[in-house]
């Protein structure tokens, strides 16, 4: 029987002598995902004048309508700080609004938006288009799987990391 991945012990790598980059899949998702997120970024700024947070953050309000803060950092995994900031920047901008009542803060788009949003999506999807050149409509759905479930994992990862890499706490 196979052992599941959180129960094997770190020693079990000790005969690895390095993390050989072209094998190790943290290393290569954060290399696609750093390539991309800078390129991007500088077009939205260039061709939008926002940034890639902001960017998102439009279009997660445009998908789910109505969100409190705490909810455009759950669903987007982005810290409460850079939401916030993002929030900030939308709504002088003109392009959300906040209000405020017994139930907490809501962001959602405003009209004015509407036509920087349509951009946002031919400018993203097209983009995915060249990124996925050569994928076949399988690959494709097969490649969102793994991500999908590889992104699942990490609240394990973050569990196993608690359990074997963490400092103990200091004798006071």
């Amino acid at each position: 029987m196979t052992k599941k991945a959180e129960d094997r012990l770190p020693s079990e790598y000790d005969g690895e002598p390095f993390l050989r980059k072209d094998e190790f899949v943290p290393h290569l998702l954060t290399v696609a995902n750093n390539g991309y997120a800078w390129h991007t970024s500088r077009m939205y700024l260039e061709v939008l004048g926002m940034g890639v947070n902001e960017m998102r953050v439009l279009s997660i309000l445009y998908e789910f309508g109505e969100l409190q803060a705490w909810e455009i950092c759950d669903i987007l995994s982005m810290n409460k700080a850079t939401v916030s900031q993002s929030l900030k920047k939308l709504e002088k901008d003109g392009l959300i609004e906040i209000e405020t009542n017994r139930n907490g803060r809501f962001a959602r788009p405003t009209p004015n938006s509407l036509p920087i949003h349509r951009q946002i999506v031919r400018m993203a999807r097209s983009r995915e288009e060249v990124l996925l050149d050569g994928f076949s409509k399988e690959d494709r759905d097969k490649f969102r799987e793994l991500l999908t479930r590889f992104a699942e994992n990490l609240p394990k990862a973050v569990a196993y990391t608690a359990k074997h890499f963490q400092k103990p706490a200091s004798q006071d």
